[in-house]
């Protein structure tokens, strides 16, 4: 039995050892310096074949510090001639101070666009290797350790990002590229831009449409999910690009994470993308989210049940911000509304012209004696600056509505006024009734919400937050 075995094992190894042989002979046939050189030009060929240029999600490093752990938008045209066009937004990021110098937060300015020509070429080094090998202002900006244009780290440093790159991923496709540092080891994701894009215009479209949904001074909650059987948790300081989740019933300095991440634009659509990815029970990576306009929600691309979102409960959040008497929901004569309530705030404003007063607007507000009130301001050449006030009861009705009873105009000069302008009367009844709570554009950012007759949809408004 031994010696039955003994053979087939000479056997098995001596096939085995022979298809070895042939495969080496096929695999080393060329030298490793051909072999680079070849991956070389084939990698360039990719890089060059999307003419319209290529959209960077660049990472400097992987510290989790601003602006170091941040995330930038750099965009590319990689041209045969060996010149590249570069741009990106490259503002400082400047650190906002208490008193006591301790930095409470962020400023990140978001007009300093910058674009430059330099050169770039892929080497053979340890692998194809893509290097930007001339100065470019907009992107060296991230690497150049002469400057310290963002006020963090020592001088010497800057960000202290990588402009040499290691080509980790290039499908034939040419769907994407991954980059990896070859100084930090970050990974950077290129994505093709569709023909005729502008630099400029593409940077301020994905500009402006994350100030819109992660708004430094929007005040409501954003949201997490990570799966279906997940909690939900907070997704807050979002404007950062470095945003903390953590459990709605955890403490947030203790117990939350950071997250990083880039917006770009692809075929049309908003994506976001964490620096890297998270894992649900079932192994879906968590990475890629694109924003669904019809959801309002930024949905992971391998899995639905992963998603972001902004605050759905819009009545709970206009009441529970309606009734703080940090805050009032006002609305002006530019203020966009349906055309009866516009009819109405403007028979309103030309009652008070009426008898030589001024409208400026009209709030809805919880005062420090307990009363919650329309009020309305404006102002009289001679008397200068007056406010009255009209007495309402509110109550939230569900998770998107709140109801609104008047009880009394609060003071002799409120009461008169209700004679004098008739209009501010029939202003009350309209709001004496239930609405549906809408967001603005977006749930993300609640600067903005639609007030909307629950008895007649085409009765509404939109009030402010401030």
């Amino acid at each position: 039995m031994n010696k039955i075995l003994s053979i087939t094992l000479v056997l098995g190894g001596a096939l085995f050892l022979g298809s070895c042989v042939n495969e080496e002979e096929d695999l080393f046939d060329k030298s490793a310096a051909e072999r680079l050189n070849e991956a070389s030009d084939l990698y360039t060929a990719r890089l060059e074949a999307h003419e319209a240029g290529w959209a960077m999600q660049y990472y400097p490093t992987y510290s989790n510090e601003v602006p170091f752990g941040n995330g930038f938008l750099i965009l590319t045209q990689f041209n045969k001639d060996g010149s590249c066009k570069i741009a990106a937004n490259c503002p400082p990021i400047i650190p906002m101070t208490d008193s006591d110098g301790k930095v409470t937060g962020y400023i990140s300015l978001t007009n300093g666009y910058v674009e430059d020509v330099s050169l770039w070429r892929v080497i053979t080094d340890d692998g194809p290797v893509l290097t930007y090998d001339s100065y470019n202002k907009a992107f060296h900006y991230f690497a150049d350790p002469n400057s310290n244009a963002t006020g963090f780290g020592d001088t010497g440093t800057g960000i202290g990002g990588d402009y040499e790159f290691v080509i980790v991923d290039a499908p034939e496709d040419g769907s994407y590229l991954m980059l990896k540092g070859k100084k930090n080891g970050t990974y950077n994701l290129l994505t093709p831009l569709e023909d005729g894009t502008d630099f400029k215009t593409y940077l301020e479209d994905v500009n402006n449409f994350q100030n819109l949904v992660f708004s430094t001074s929007a005040p409501n909650r954003n949201y997490f999910k990570l799966s279906k059987d997940a909690p939900k948790m907070y997704f807050d300081d979002a404007w950062t690009t470095i945003p903390t989740i953590y459990n709605l019933d955890a403490d947030k300095v203790t117990e939350g994470t950071n997250l990083y991440f880039v917006i770009n634009k692809r075929g049309g659509d908003y994506y976001l993308r964490f620096r890297e990815p998270l894992y649900d029970n079932d192994n879906n990576e968590i990475q890629d989210f694109r924003y669904d306009p019809e959801l309002d929600r930024f949905v992971c691309v391998n899995s639905d049940e992963a998603y972001i979102e902004g605050e759905k409960e819009t009545g709970k959040f206009f009441y529970e911000t309606a009734v703080s008497t940090s805050h009032r929901w006002q609305w002006k004569a530019d203020t966009e509304k349906s055309e009866s309530i516009a009819a109405l705030y403007t028979a309103v404003s030309d009652g008070f012209k009426g008898i030589k007063y001024t409208l400026n607007m009209m709030s809805l507000r919880a005062l420090q004696n307990g009363k919650f009130v329309m009020r309305i301001e404006g102002k009289n050449a001679k008397k200068g600056n007056f406010s009255y006030d009209y007495l309402f009861n509110i109550e939230q009705t569900d998770a998107d509505g709140v109801k609104l009873q008047f009880t009394g105009a609060d003071g002799d000069q409120a009461t008169t006024s209700l004679t004098v302008i008739p209009a501010i009367q029939e202003f009350i009844n309209f709001l004496s009734q239930e609405f549906n709570i809408e967001g603005g554009e977006t749930a993300f950012n609640l600067n903005v919400v639609k007030m909307i007759s629950a008895s007649n949809e085409n009765d509404w408004m939109k009030m402010t937050f401030n």
